[in-house]
Order: structure tokens, then sequence, then C-alpha cells
């Protein structure tokens, strides 16, 4: 056995030396998860699945031919924003995360307007941002992730509250004005933590706040895509947008 050892000493140490690297690599591994979680730091930041169901009150595979549609719509009220859905760009007329709510429009629609429509199911799927996130660092990134479902949310609220009565174009403003602001927060809030993002994947993020940033800007102005354009259409067709840039911002990265 000793003669075996010294015949093929080198290689033995070598396979020692090997040994001890890896359960060095495998504490080391096993100490950092630990002191990431003794640290409260995230490997990653996640937004879930959605799904939205959207009513689209015409569609053309040419693109040209759906915006010139659009205004027709706008001026009764609905978002007519463009979505691209397979070879059809489809005349939205805006959007619900209940199908039954979209049922119950759709049915609406067509017994006090005599126009046919059709329900299109949007899934987006989860998504997430790898990196080390500190609490803190976490929450404004998450908001700044989920942006564009919250801001969905509020706006959609006000629409309905609009085309109840709930609520007057006025008192409308108000509460928009109200989410505007809530999501320049957002922005700034990542800004501070991210400022001139210029790596992956905060750079990416930025561009899609900023872009975000530039529709509601637009809304907050009213500035109307069309002449005729009522108020409600006007919120419809932002969150629309807005929900859109979502859409791209997670399919591209």
């Amino acid at each position: 056995m000793t003669k075996i050892f010294i015949n093929n000493k080198k290689t033995f140490i070598i396979i020692a030396i090997t040994i001890v690297l890896i359960a060095c690599l495998i504490i080391a591994n096993y100490l950092s998860i630990y002191l990431l979680k003794a640290n409260g730091i995230s490997e990653e930041v996640s937004a879930v699945e959605t799904e939205y169901y959207m009513l689209s009150l015409s569609k053309s595979k040419v693109e040209k031919e759906a915006k010139a549609i659009a205004p027709d719509y706008q001026e009764i009220g609905a978002g007519g924003y463009i979505w691209k859905k397979g070879d059809y760009f489809h005349v939205i007329a805006s959007a619900y995360l209940n199908k039954n709510d979209a049922e119950l429009v759709k049915n609406s629609i067509k017994l006090n307007q005599n126009i046919d429509s059709e329900i299109l199911t949007i899934k987006m799927p989860a998504y997430s941002i790898k990196g080390s996130f500190t609490s803190d660092e976490k929450k404004v990134v998450t908001k700044a992730l989920t942006c564009a479902q919250t801001f969905f949310a509020s706006l959609y609220d006000i629409a309905v509250s609009i085309d109840t009565g709930v609520l007057t174009e006025i008192s409308a403003k108000l509460s928009v004005n109200n989410a505007i602001n809530n999501l320049s927060t957002t922005y700034a809030n990542f800004d501070t933590l991210y400022p001139n993002a210029i790596t992956s994947p905060m750079k990416e993020m930025s561009a899609y706040l900023k872009k975000i940033l530039k529709s509601t800007q637009k809304l907050a102005s009213d500035e109307r895509v069309s002449t005729l354009q009522t108020y409600s259409s006007h919120l419809k067709y932002r969150y629309l947008e807005v929900l859109n840039l979502y859409s791209n911002y997670i399919s591209q990265n």
C-alpha cells in the first residue's frame, strides 16, 4: 500500500486537493445561501401570470384599416385601441379581469347598439428579474414591474364609474391624477435606486417605465387620440396602451 502511494504520490495529492476544493465550494455555496437569507436578500423579483378578456369590436389584417375604424367607436365611449393578436389587428373596446364582466358588456353592446363583438383571451405569463435584492429593493422593483397592472386596475374602476354616472368627468380627472402621481412615485423610487441604469435588466426596466410615463402624461394633459373621443374612451385607450407596453416588455426580455 505504501509502495502504491509512493509511486502515485502526485496523483493522490491532486485527487485530495480536488476533493478539498469541491468541499470548499459546496460549503461556500451553502454559506452564501444562508447569508442571503439572513440578510433578507432575494435572488429574484417576480410578477404572477395575468389573464385579460378584451372585447374586440372589429378586426382587420391591415392595421391602417383597423385604425381608420377606431375613431367611430371612440366617439361612443369604447377605447378603440389597436391590439394585434395572430394575423389580425383588433379594435378593442376595453379589457376585463373577469370573463363574466366581458360577457355582460358584449351582450349589452349587442342589445343596445347592435354591434357584434368578440372576446379575446390575452394571457401574460409570469415574469421574473434575476438579481440580489434587499427587502426594500424588492418592494421598489416589484412595484415597478407590476405598475401596468396596478394602473390598469385604477383606471378601469374610474372608467366604470364614469360610464355608470357615479363620477363626472371633472371628479374622474382628480382620481386619474392621483393614479398618475402614484405611478410617477413608483418610477421616482426606482430611479433613485438605479439612476441612469445602463446594464441589464435594470436598463430595460427603466426604458419600460419611461414609456408608461409618456403614455400617462398624454392622459394627464388630456391629449386624446381623436377629436370626438370621449373621456371614458381616453381612459380605456391609455390603460390598454399601458397593458400592451407591459406585454411587449416581458416578451422581449
